[in-house]
């Protein structure tokens, strides 16, 4: 080693004590390598020293993992640094357990590094240590580990890793709160739904469970919501799967989704999650509809609508016409719950956006195919105003949103109010009146419509019901 350098690696050492540690901002050297110093103090005889150094490497990782992460490698001290996870003093499993996280978080070869040492075993052993800050560290370097890929993460799970975990969140101790809730975060990236890290549903169920149990045990508060947040998304990973709508339905945790969803102290993020797995639930059969309605999801879905969160919109909506496209006791429930009125208006609204009036009109359309076999339904679609609203929808920007709005219109033109029935106006008579002829003509002309179904469609409304405004104008 020359004398200069040797000098500069002394100095360095000089400042390893637990009580200067702090006032050192150690950094890679230039050449982009761990300082010797930090080596040699790591290698120390004295506890002391190579305590600080074990600190200063994590200090390093920790203000650029991404930068550090093969430096640190490539000073040969990983198995050293692993094997610090079977030490007898607290801080140092916390710290040795913070460079595997901060190295876990790189490339898959990286990680293959901290699990060739034997990580993983000594890592699911510190998750269940009596100390909070050990296990803590532990589970979020499991969790990086889990994130990785298919391969590692069914390493993880076969030594007992995945099992640990979800002690670790059905744990209920004040003090190990924290420790539940990384588990929680740890869990989620297990779930990773990736076509290349697809799960047997059998292999997951016992984490669907987990979650579905702290859903409906775990109050929401602000202290609570990101690990709610969790594992609600959680679920939708689940689903992601290939879980059966019955297995889902099977834990109980529908009626509590649909309370979260109205609660007034749910964040944005957790309605957004709700809603993913509610639209899950709802596209399945009847019978799976039935449960979140009779949970009281229509009311529930007010309330996103009344956020104009276009994110929460949407998904409401569309929530909202999957079960219009249920039975007839739902399209009822539909109507009884007062959402068909903002459906209206967010679709007659030109300051929404594009999607929610999309999925506003999609809504619409579907309905319109319960109209003419149902009074009831007919009364309804046009004391709320949805014939105009089909009308308005001609003219939006949106290929879909003509098709649909085309389409509805179809379907309620072939109701004809029955005699007595108390109907002041027909469909066709309010389609008259609400521009109708002229913005099929309109979709009918466009230069801007390609679609030429939708053009054909057009012309055999305005022939079969519309004659006088069938011909195109002379130029």
């Amino acid at each position: 080693m020359a004398e200069e350098t040797l000098r500069d690696v002394t100095a360095g050492l000089a400042g390893l004590t637990l009580q200067g540690v702090s006032k050192i901002q150690a950094s890679l050297t230039e050449e982009g390598k761990v300082p010797e110093y930090l080596i040699l103090g790591f290698n120390s005889e004295d506890p002391q020293i190579q305590k600080a150094s074990v600190i200063q490497i994590r200090r390093i990782l920790g203000n650029s993992p991404s930068e550090a992460a093969q430096p640190v490698i490539d000073t040969g001290l990983v198995p050293a640094i692993v094997s610090l996870l079977d030490s007898e003093d607290t801080r140092l499993q916390c710290e040795a357990a913070w460079i595997v996280t901060n190295i876990a978080s790189g490339t898959t070869q990286q990680t293959e590094q901290v699990i060739d040492a034997g990580a993983i075993p000594r890592l699911i052993i510190l998750s269940a240590s009596p100390h909070a800050d050990v296990a803590d560290h532990a589970v979020w370097a499991l969790g990086n580990v889990l994130g990785d890929c298919a391969r590692i993460r069914d390493r993880v799970e076969e030594e007992g890793g995945i099992a640990a975990l979800i002690k670790l969140v059905d744990r209920r101790e004040p003090s190990f709160e924290k420790v539940q809730k990384t588990a929680m975060w740890a869990l989620f990236c297990y779930l990773n739904p990736l076509p290349s890290r697809k799960l047997p549903i059998t292999r997951i169920k016992h984490v669907l469970l987990c979650m579905a149990r702290y859903i409906q045990e775990t109050p929401v508060n602000k202290a609570n919501m990101e690990s709610i947040e969790y594992a609600v998304q959680s679920l939708d990973r689940i689903c992601g799967h290939d879980l059966q709508r019955t297995d889902f339905i099977a834990t109980g945790v529908v009626p509590r989704l649909v309370k979260l969803l109205a609660d007034s102290s749910s964040s944005t993020t957790l309605q957004k999650q709700v809603l993913k797995c509610l639209v899950y639930v709802v596209s399945g059969s009847d019978d799976d509809t039935d449960v979140a309605v009779d949970a009281g999801l229509l009311p529930g879905l007010l309330v996103p609508l009344e956020t104009k969160n276009p994110d929460l919109c949407r998904l409401a909506l569309r929530t909202a016409s999957n079960v219009a496209a249920g039975s007839l006791s739902q399209v009822y429930a539909l109507l009884d719950s007062g959402l068909l009125k903002p459906v209206v208006c967010i679709l007659m609204d030109d300051q929404e956006s594009t999607r929610c009036r999309r999925e506003a009109c999609w809504t619409i359309s579907t309905l319109t195919k319960k109209v003419p076999g149902d009074s009831r339904v007919a009364q309804a679609f046009i004391e709320g105003c949805c014939v105009e609203a089909l009308s308005a929808a001609l003219l939006i920007s949106d290929l879909k949103v003509k098709e649909l709005a085309v389409s509805g219109i179809t379907n309620v033109l072939e109701w004809k109010p029955p005699q007595g029935s108390g109907a002041d106006e027909s469909p066709l008579t309010i389609l008259r009146s609400a521009s109708g002829p002229q913005n099929l003509r309109a979709v009918r002309d466009s230069r801007d419509v390609h679609d030429k179904m939708i053009k054909k469609d057009c012309q055999g409304l305005l022939t079969r019901y519309f004659p006088d405004c069938s011909r195109r104008a002379r130029v």
